[in-house]
């Protein structure tokens, strides 16, 4: 299968939602995913450059980094699909932003703001998980989406755990 064409164009259902193709809902899903990802990325190295937690600041910009390179692939990957990136930054992205570029809080506040915002890691992307295991038609979209996954329980498990071990309290609990 070439990059613009797909074989049998038929319905994909995915989020309770029917798409006119697989192909549809990649696209849709990862550029929704893309312009979090970069925003995030941006968000996360400007508040790296300020904190004054020697061991948050290290995590911070690895985690920007992860987040950036998120956003440059899906963008690719959507550009590959033949189509282009325009969806715009949701409503929860932008008050974890605002929270982060907020200079009246302290590193901790953005922390365990931005822990309790997005809760358990695994109940959060879980879905995204679901979603490409129902990918056969793209398995280069399938698997870019699992690794995906993989970094962000990464970067979720990592900043509730640097929380707990900051303020001395687990305010999210693990899956179980």
């Amino acid at each position: 299968m070439s990059a613009h064409t797909e074989t049998a164009s038929k319905p994909f259902v995915a989020f309770g939602k029917t798409f006119p193709s697989e192909r549809e809902a990649i696209i849709g899903l990862m550029d929704s995913i893309q312009v979090a990802e970069a925003c995030a990325g941006r968000a996360l190295a400007a508040w790296s450059e300020t904190c004054k937690i020697p061991a948050l600041r290290g995590g911070l910009k690895m985690i920007a980094e992860r987040e950036a390179y998120h956003g440059r692939v899906f963008q690719q990957r959507i550009r590959d699909l033949g189509s282009v990136c325009k969806a715009e930054l949701d409503p929860f992205s932008k008050e974890s932003e605002a929270c982060i570029f907020n200079p009246g809080l302290t590193d901790l506040e953005k922390l365990t703001d931005l822990v309790e915002r997005n809760g358990d890691p695994t109940t959060l992307i879980a879905p995204v998980l679901a979603f490409a295991e129902l990918l056969t038609e793209d398995l280069e979209s399938k698997e870019a989406l699992k690794l995906y996954y993989a970094d962000e329980i990464s970067s979720g498990n990592w900043l509730r755990d640097t929380c707990d071990a900051l303020t001395g309290t687990a305010k999210v609990p693990q899956a179980a």
